[in-house]
């Protein structure tokens, strides 16, 4: 995604986190928008039925400040997804689809 100055321009992303299950990868990608987590949510539950199996949950993430750096929220959102102990991510779908 092209950012301004490397920064993003809100308070907020959207976030996809997948584990793969049976030993697969676990992913976090976060977006600008809820229509490019959504889309991705889609894309990734779907591969899931049809190949690995797996868990796929897409977040609502609140940032603690506007213009954070693409790095920044990168290493915010994986913190914030992996232990939340003030609310600042909203679980918004989840998916678990078992191993073929």
């Amino acid at each position: 995604m092209d950012l301004y100055n490397n920064q993003v321009p809100g308070d907020t992303v959207w976030a996809l986190e997948t584990d793969f299950g049976n030993g697969g990868m676990w992913t976090i990608e976060w977006f600008l928008t809820p229509e490019m987590s959504s889309d991705e949510y889609r894309h990734a539950v779907e591969y899931m039925k049809t190949h690995t199996g797996g868990t796929a949950k897409r977040w609502k993430v609140t940032l603690p400040r506007q213009r954070m750096e693409r790095d920044e929220v990168g290493y915010y959102v994986q913190d914030k997804l992996s232990e939340d102990p003030d609310g600042t991510a909203q679980l918004l779908d989840i998916s678990a689809q078992r191993t073929r």
